[in-house]
């Protein structure tokens, strides 16, 4: 599998608006032959297992090309290459079907999310003085700073991109033989800078990267030193250990992710850390089932929970879905730290002026232009969201000012383009200000100013005045201003749950949104960052903390304490904060309380509970509560409900809502064994939860209800203990809609996946085999390519050919499966564990799961998917849909 990096452009207040289309497609592919194996017996396979293993795979003729060992106590196996001509269906079968193999599963892979910066400084113009952070206040890290605490004799393991350790904030070396060998002490390459998901890791022992931010902006968070923007980071003195698994470009294979893990809890790690996921939900993925190892044997972890929040619910990551490892959500910062460079600008060539940009991610160089406004209107939404008018003048030499809105950034970038504009200023329509991104190639360069200076500028255009602007990039100075908008709430990317199995999700949330720390020396030294990414280092700093001060403190004790003394936040949907709490599927415990973690005296034995759908109802549930003081505490137990979610819309359709879903503020009502309870110190006590569910709700349109028990111990102690469950059936849930236009059959040589007429023929070379490629670059012939897509998520996923009606009987190699006569599944199906809003490509190159090859003819494919909590013997419990008719023939 593929794994995002869970990092986002630097954003202001209202970004997602412009950031996700709503109808698109998220993409799972596999890295073409390429798989992982587990072996079994994994604490005692001989030694000679590879070369036997591989041996058998020869003598099968797959080829097999060595990719990587992976090889540990908590798991034996190996990952590789076989040759992409072999009907990869038959291939996985074989090699699961070996003596020594527990488990196959394909190197699965997600495409890199984009990420980048807010403009850099090397800090030699800083403007502030303040000895606080932000971050560090919302958390209440600093109170523990003042106390000592700040990690030392902990080790912070972490998964990424590399580090920059030259910085003089993370240490400036790294090793055993530097001085200063406190901060990087550990770490590994994995991968090597060619890397990019794909191809073979070449690794080193030297973890040190600088063209990727990513990874030394997220050690930052963790541990930076003292700084001229006087920030440290959250356990500063943490010995850290970098294990790099990204090359300079692309994507991080499970393998390498595994391998990775697997590195740091046998190099000793105290914590490990990892931003990096993709769309799931299901906890069987390989990555995700050994970060569960590691959790179980005694080493927490902390997975980013994904930047995928306009997607709705239902939407987990890997391998934050994980049994028992502590998923981050991301809060926003109170101030929105910024490098805004200056340029200057002339009025009717007689008033200068000064103005602040953020440059776009493709930068913006200096220039000096004319200034030409799209509108004359400073409050049009839709500024160049359509094609501009015919008689447009040439705009190659102009700077053209846009108003930011309703579509994306590149939409806009386009329409101005179609006129030969090479730069733009965008001016935000909210407070702040963001970094467009902006990928058109026709554009040389684009920022961003505010919306007051680009109001002030269309007046003077409107007025007949000529601008012009000049950009030379000369000074850059650093601010922090509040952010009265969504500071201290959840950021609008933040991913929401619960996973597909109705486990609660996320376990706590922390500072993600707008976040300064260190970057690579030679990309200024210091920037800002959003998503969680940033907010899931911050939480292991946290547990670090939690480390120095209680050594013995076992994960699930961590998961448990972290998830019950945050601070519930209200909703915010990107303008407004409203006056109930978001859901607990977005926002786990809340915010992170560092103070309440290291201090509590007052222990609950679960971090949430979860009551499941009405089908699989938990009408009763407990916890314990342990009082770890000195003296016998009394608690006051009650309850405070969060806002409902509706996963769908009230319009009758079966796909989920996008951000921001429906809420309502009907919820369950909570009742206990005793309204209060009375603990003994060094004693424990079990406190009986019984719920009922909302009324008064659409079911049909998937409710999911949420809220906190409240815990308000005599000491001071005043805790809060999650909940959600589904108001409705999850196995009533449709997952495969035929009425959304999927399953169809397109062409593997259209990469926009229009679906072809009914009967169109394929032709297809016998000699091409393959279910990884596309066209027969020998012949150029096309061949049908099956798309599928989900509504809600499926555990198995079924292709089964049919021919057509008029030729059955022709078939005598037909085989009843869940009730249906076909032919057989195709080649590269059935497919498993499959999240929602997912979109993917099956071709079909005439060439059954088994092996056989099918005449000439004309056929349909008959797609079913499993519903959730689905039995997979019963036909009932899968949705079906059937594609149009199409035609195979064979040349030689």
């Amino acid at each position: 599998m593929w794994f995002n990096i869970a990092t986002l452009l630097a954003l202001a207040p209202s970004v997602l608006a412009a950031v996700t289309d709503s109808s698109a497609e998220k993409k799972r592919n596999v890295v073409p032959g390429g798989y992982i194996v587990e072996f079994e017996d994994v604490m005692s396979i001989a030694s000679d297992t590879k070369s036997s293993f591989y041996s058998d795979l020869s003598k099968k003729k797959m080829n097999p090309t060595h990719r990587m060992d992976l090889s540990s106590s908590l798991f034996k196996g190996l990952s590789f290459h076989v040759d992409t001509g072999l009907d990869q269906a038959v291939v996985a079968s074989d090699i699961q079907a070996m003596p020594i193999v527990r488990k196959v599963w394909p190197i699965s892979l997600y495409d890199t999310q984009d990420f980048a910066t807010a403009p850099y400084t090397n800090g030699s113009n800083s403007t502030t003085s303040s000895d606080t952070f932000s971050t560090h206040l919302m958390g209440h890290v600093d109170r523990l700073h003042a106390e000592g605490l700040t990690g030392n004799g902990t080790f912070v393991a972490i998964i990424d991109t590399g580090v920059d350790y030259l910085h003089p904030a993370l240490g400036g070396c790294f090793g055993p033989g530097c001085k200063h060998n406190r901060l990087l002490a550990k770490g590994y390459d994995l991968v090597g800078d060619d890397y990019d998901g794909t191809n073979t890791p070449v690794p080193d022992p030297d973890p040190y990267s600088a063209c990727n931010e990513h990874g030394t902006h997220v050690a930052g968070i963790v541990g930076a030193d003292p700084n001229p923007y006087n920030f440290t980071g959250v356990a500063p003195d943490a010995i850290l250990g970098a294990y790099r698994v990204f090359g300079c470009s692309g994507s991080a294979g499970d393998d390498v992710l595994i391998d990775a893990f697997t590195r740091a809890y046998e190099d000793g790690a105290d914590i490990i850390t990892a931003s990096i996921g993709g769309p799931n939900g299901w906890t069987e993925e390989p990555w995700t089932v050994v970060v569960s190892r590691i959790v179980a044997a005694g080493t927490p972890c902390t997975l980013a929970a994904g930047n995928d929040g306009s997607e709705g619910l239902f939407y987990g990551s890997s391998a934050a879905d994980g049994i028992g490892v502590i998923a981050v959500g991301s809060i926003d910062n109170i101030e929105s730290p910024v490098f805004t460079t200056y340029g200057t600008y002339t009025v009717d060539n007689s008033t200068d002026g000064q103005f602040g940009y953020l440059a776009a991610s493709i930068g913006m160089p200096n220039v000096s232009l004319p200034l030409w406004a799209v509108s004359k209107d400073s409050t049009i939404v839709d500024d160049a969201c359509e094609p501009l008018p015919a008689d447009t003048p040439d705009l190659t030499e102009k700077l053209v000012l846009i108003r930011r809105g309703t579509c994306t950034f590149d939409t806009k970038a386009a329409n101005v383009a179609a006129f030969g504009a090479q730069y733009i200023l965008f001016y935000n329509n909210a407070p702040s200000l963001t970094s467009p991104s902006v990928t058109d190639s026709d554009i040389l360069g684009a920022a961003m100013v505010s919306a007051e200076q680009g109001a002030s500028w269309v007046a003077s255009l409107a007025a007949g005045s000529a601008i012009q602007v000049n950009i030379d990039g000369k000074l850059t100075i650093f601010s922090s201003p509040a952010n009265n908008i969504t500071g201290g709430r959840m950021s609008t990317f933040s991913m929401w749950n619960p996973t597909n199995e109705a486990y609660v999700k996320p376990e706590i949330s922390a500072p993600g949104g707008n976040i300064l720390s260190t970057l690579p020396l030679e990309q200024g030294g210091y920037g800002v960052l959003s998503g969680t990414s940033m907010a899931t280092p911050f939480v292991a700093g946290v547990v670090a903390l939690m480390k120095q001060a209680r050594p013995d403190l076992e994960p699930h004790t961590i998961r448990s304490i972290l998830g019950t003394t945050g601070h519930p936040v209200t909703f915010n949907d990107g303008k407004t904060t409203y006056d109930y709490f978001a859901p607990v599927v977005q926002q786990g415990g809340g915010e992170v309380n560092a103070f309440a973690a290291v201090h509590t005296s007052t222990v609950i034995d679960v971090a949430n509970l979860a009551f499941n759908d009405t089908a699989h109802f938990v009408q009763e549930a407990n916890f314990t509560i342990t009082n770890r003081g000195n003296s016998d505490i009394t608690y006051n137990l009650d309850y405070v409900n969060a806002a409902t979610a509706y996963t769908l819309p009230d319009d009758g359709s079966t796909q989920p809502q996008t951000f921001p879903p429906d809420l309502v503020t009907s919820g369950a009502s909570v009742h206990f064994s005793s309204g209060s309870i009375s603990v003994a110190a060094g004693k424990s006590e079990v406190v009986i939860v019984t719920l009922s569910l909302p009324k008064d709700l659409a079911t049909a349109r998937i409710p999911v209800y949420s809220g906190f028990i409240t815990i308000n111990g005599t000491n001071g102690d005043s805790l809060n203990l999650p909940y959600a469950g589904v108001a409705s059936s999850l196995k009533d849930a449709t997952v495969l809609d035929a009425s959304t236009g999927y399953p169809y059959i397109t062409s593997t040589s259209d990469n926009t996946f229009v679906p072809v007429d009914a009967g169109t023929v394929f032709t297809i070379s016998i000699a091409n085999t393959t279910v990884n490629g596309t066209t027969d670059n020998s012949t150029g012939l096309l061949i049908p390519n099956l798309r599928i897509g989900l509504v809600m998520p499926s555990s198995l996923i079924r292709a089964d050919l049919l021919p057509s009606n008029s030729t059955y009987g022709t078939y005598t190699n037909t085989t009843t499966i869940l009730g249906v006569k076909t032919l057989g599944a195709i080649a590269g199906t059935p497919s498993v564990y499959q999240p929602r809003a997912n979109a993917w490509n099956t071709a079909f190159y005439g060439v059954l799961d088994d092996g056989r090859r099918v005449p000439a003819g004309t056929y349909s494919i008959l797609v079913r998917a499993l519903r959730i909590f689905g039995d997979a013997t019963n036909p009932d419990d899968y949705d079906s849909a059937e594609t149009e008719p199409f035609t195979i023939r064979y040349v030689h």
